[in-house]
């Protein structure tokens, strides 16, 4: 005998008037089993709107054995739970264990407990409520780093409800269990880019139009070095980025945002895209620290959320330095024990009618069209909040133009769904907060955002900040640009952020061998000038 205790939790959706502003807030769903006796537990997962059967991620814990979870045998493994691919049995020792259901952050969370005993078959079929579907809105889920796994990425990404993944190389999968294809169903396609490499905190993506021949051929070159053995020696990022940056098929994304070597990759100007989200923010295991590049710097340096902020405060720093380069999110190379599509980018095309629906993005049909829309910023980076913005009537990533003497004036329209207790939404204006509040006072202010009035060049993004406390859980949105005469925004104190980063840099490279520094020298002077020249482009501010 089975018996099944439901809590309902009411979802809030609320719509303010005038400015179609929607605030959706989902809390977490306990679900309750109780098992009279079983030994053996089968267990079908669906989609509450449409009953189809839905792949899911699944943690299974001993109460008792608080931080240890359960593997079964049979599935897949999912970085922190496992797979459970529509239906799965479940033959456990006898005890009580406590469960969740997670499907990525556009369906609420199945929390529960269920007791097994010694004989005895049960079955019970769970139904995952989706709180909002990003695709049918025009925004397309994608995981932009993807460490390779023996694990099946197709399953594990229709478990997380992702829908793109580039992945660092190839893998061949394990078989699995009960099937003849390492590939989801037809409801759940996946676009998988196997041509992508990681470079020592540099990611150099190929475009599908190319000839896919080995891009890493051109990562060594002819000539003696210091320990190498076969008449070849590695080439330094740089000149990497150098050499593949005049490849038009090829796009470079820094994926180590406190790398050492950031002030040079910026002055190469062959940069494409970064990683606004990414390995630091894990759920495996907390990072509090950096052991391969430039720490936080400021008076806030502590705290489980220090690595999102100071990716965030580098992030603003490229902005006021004058760089339009788009965000980033994904795994990282360095979180294989993350779900896959925990950190996520979404993309979005601009719609084709702003009138009829000015909230409505328009949905990306092929994975060269989608990652055509992240290098322009049509973008969301997130690991949690459910952004969708607008401004001016315009995607993330416009440029809007004047003349002086105008003011551009800038209204913000979004939606928003959220399972975590949010922080505050921000509207941030050229590094400044031009709007914060609470999402109770947001909502008490009618839905309502202040426009934006710009008077000079610069540039605007929205984000939403969670009280999740293991580290930075977020939204925010990709830039938009305002400019004036042609010229983007340059503050004397993001230029000069960059040229301390660049000075500490040189310290440490003074500690190699002078033979190996020597290779250096070159690009660090070329950085110098670059910033140099930046330092001269900055023009008074009516900051």
């Amino acid at each position: 005998m089975i018996k099944v205790r439901y809590q309902m939790v009411r979802v809030a959706a609320v719509r303010f008037s005038t400015k179609m502003v929607w605030v959706c807030v989902a809390a977490v769903t306990p679900l309750q089993f109780a098992f009279a006796a079983g030994g053996s537990l089968t267990v079908s997962v669906r989609d509450e709107f449409d009953e189809q059967p839905v792949i899911t991620r699944m943690v299974l814990e001993r109460p008792d054995k608080p931080g240890r979870r359960v593997t079964v045998r049979k599935t897949v493994p999912a970085g922190v739970g496992m797979v459970l691919d529509r239906t799965a049995e479940f033959s456990l020792p006898d005890g009580q264990y406590r469960f969740s259901m997670i499907r990525g952050p556009e369906y609420r969370i199945i929390t529960g407990n269920f007791s097994l005993e010694r004989t005895s078959l049960d079955e019970h079929s769970v139904a995952l409520p989706r709180m909002v579907d990003m695709l049918r809105e025009g925004w397309t889920s994608g995981d932009c780093c993807v460490p390779t796994s023996p694990y099946s990425l197709p399953l594990r990404m229709a478990s997380e409800d992702l829908h793109l993944a580039a992945v660092l190389g190839h893998m061949d999968a394990k078989p699995i269990a009960g099937r003849a294809l390492d590939e989801p169903p037809e409801n759940d396609p996946a676009w998988i880019n196997e041509h992508a490499t990681h470079e020592e905190g540099l990611i150099f993506y190929r475009d599908l139009g190319s000839n896919h021949e080995n891009i890493e051929s051109t990562h060594r070159t002819k000539g003696a070095g210091p320990g190498a053995n076969d008449g070849r020696k590695l080439l330094l990022p740089v000149e990497q980025m150098i050499q593949l940056g005049r490849r038009e098929e090829v796009k470079i994304a820094i994926e180590n945002p406190f790398a050492w070597q950031l002030p040079i990759w910026l002055a190469s100007g062959q940069v494409d895209g970064f990683f606004l989200l990414g390995d630091w923010l894990r759920l495996d295991r907390k990072v509090l620290s950096i052991s391969n590049g430039r720490g936080p710097q400021g008076a806030t340096t502590t705290g489980n959320q220090v690595m999102g902020r100071w990716a965030e405060k580098i992030y603003w720093n490229m902005l006021d330095a004058g760089f339009r380069i788009p965000p980033l999110a994904g795994t990282g190379d360095q979180a294989l024990q993350t779900p896959v599509g925990y950190n996520r980018l979404y993309v979005g095309k601009p719609p084709r009618d702003y009138n009829s629906n000015p909230l409505k993005a328009t949905k990306v049909e092929s994975e060269l069209e989608w990652w055509n829309a992240a290098w322009k910023g049509q973008s969301v980076a997130t690991n949690g909040p459910l952004l969708r913005p607008m401004l001016g009537g315009q995607l993330p990533g416009h440029v809007f133009k004047a003349r002086p003497g105008e003011v551009l004036v800038l209204q913000a329209e979004l939606q928003l769904a959220v399972r975590d207790p949010v922080e505050y939404l921000e509207v941030i204006h050229n590094g400044k907060v031009h709007y914060s509040a609470r999402l109770d006072e947001f909502a008490k202010a009618g839905g309502m955002l202040p426009p934006v009035n710009a008077k000079e060049s610069g540039w605007v993004t929205i984000r939403v900040v969670t009280l999740y406390e293991d580290h930075f859980r977020a939204a925010m949105s990709a830039p938009w640009y305002i400019e004036f005469e042609g010229q983007p925004r340059v503050t004397q104190k993001s230029v000069e952020f960059f040229r301390r980063w660049l000075a500490d840099y040189e310290d440490r490279l003074k500690r190699l061998p002078a033979v190996e520094l020597q290779r250096h020298v070159p690009f660090v002077r070329a950085a110098r000038k670059f910033w140099t020249r930046k330092a001269e482009q900055v023009k008074p501010s009516h900051d």
